[in-house]
């Protein structure tokens, strides 16, 4: 059988202040998150004929909305603790992913990376600060440490250019496919997974330099339909 590939999902995060610092992380920080995956057309013969079943994976965002961004677009994610991310502080964001397709298994990554179009990180012309970030993803469903080197110490985290990880399978959803917008409504168990993504700004003498700083950044979800 071969597998329906879908096209990433992005989650940006948004902007973080702090005293003297400003960090903008399109990925967790107070920013938009970006995450639609949709039907690449893979036909499947039925007791009916040949047909096309869909294929899709959510987001759940921060009060359980499930946000199905469209290529280019993004959706607000708030971030707790964001006035006083500074050097040696960490910021987290805890977002959802689910299958949102009735019937097929899906196969999904994760990972944190710069948003903008070079690659780097560079929001506007602030100073660039993605340098400084160590990254700590945590499936809070399993327990298991998906990015990073400690689950509880995220000091430990790795560099923005390191931050992937392989979620795995989640189950079908075996209901309707939620709308975008919609509050969440459980499917089968194993659909959707909870992850804690943590940002952690090393406390260096280089970062003074680097006050005002920004960053842009994005979570970006990948996924192929699996058995």
């Amino acid at each position: 059988m071969k597998h329906r590939k879908t096209p990433k999902r992005r989650i940006a995060l948004a902007t973080v202040a702090a005293g003297t610092l400003v960090v903008t992380a399109a990925l967790v920080t107070a920013g938009q998150t970006m995450s639609a995956f949709t039907d690449s057309a893979q036909l499947t013969v039925g007791p009916d004929g040949i047909g096309s079943a869909p294929f899709d994976i959510v987001s759940i965002l921060p009060g359980e909305q499930v946000a199905q961004a469209q290529p280019g677009q993004g959706v607000t994610v708030p971030i707790a603790g964001d006035d006083s991310f500074v050097p040696g502080r960490t910021v987290t964001v805890n977002l959802g992913v689910a299958n949102n397709s009735a019937d097929l298994a899906a196969a999904v990554t994760v990972a944190v990376k710069p948003s903008d179009p070079a690659g780097y990180g560079q929001a506007g012309s602030s100073p660039n600060i993605t340098g400084f970030l160590l990254v700590t993803v945590v499936d809070t469903t399993t327990g298991q440490l998906l990015v990073g080197g400690s689950a509880t110490d995220p000091t430990q985290g790795v560099p923005v250019a390191n931050a992937s990880g392989v979620i795995g399978r989640l189950a079908s959803r075996g209901a309707p496919a939620l709308s975008d917008g919609s509050t969440w409504a459980p499917g089968n168990a194993g659909s959707r997974h909870d992850l804690a993504i943590s940002l952690y700004y090393v406390d260096s003498p280089a970062t003074v330099a680097y006050n005002f700083g920004q960053t842009a950044l994005e979570v970006e979800f990948d996924g192929a339909s699996t058995s």
